[in-house]
């Protein structure tokens, strides 16, 4: 599945406007999760290859009856204007360009999007392709096979 990139307007003072017609553009994706038969609906997922884990706001997974605070714990480090924030592991159903998979996804409060999409719990799902030119990324999901490892 081939998806275009959001965009906003940038300031006309940035250097690189000429190339991007005063465009920023942001690959963002629709993303829903499940959990125990409960969907979230519609979210905006960040694709970040940059970003270890996946990280959900921690709202949603409350609005969702996730026992957030119960999961396994890390630090979140470098995305959060504090540079540290708690995140809060649990299993469930990332539901993403029409396939749907079981991950592992981290939940932390106050996280400034509603979804960060990792290489932990969305990178070892769906290959992602950068489409500078069509301005968009192709999504394709990785075989069933690779969901057990």
């Amino acid at each position: 599945m081939f998806q275009p990139y959001t965009s906003r307007a940038i300031d006309a003072s940035y250097c690189w406007r000429s190339i991007t017609d005063g465009q920023i553009w942001a690959p963002l994706l629709d993303v829903s999760i499940i959990y125990r038969g409960y969907e979230s609906g519609g979210l905006k997922g960040v694709v970040d290859s940059g970003a270890t884990v996946t990280v959900i706001e921690a709202s949603i997974g409350e609005r969702l009856g996730i026992p957030v605070r119960s999961g396994p714990t890390d630090r979140l480090a470098g995305f959060m204007q504090n540079d540290d924030a708690t995140i809060y592991f649990h299993h469930i159903q990332l539901r993403v360009a029409g396939a749907s998979v079981r991950t592992m996804a981290g939940f932390c409060y106050g996280l400034p999007v509603q979804a960060l999409l990792g290489r932990h719990g969305f990178f070892d799902h769906f290959k992602i392709t950068f489409d500078p030119l069509r301005r968009g990324m192709q999504i394709d999901r990785i075989a069933e096979c690779y969901d057990s490892i």
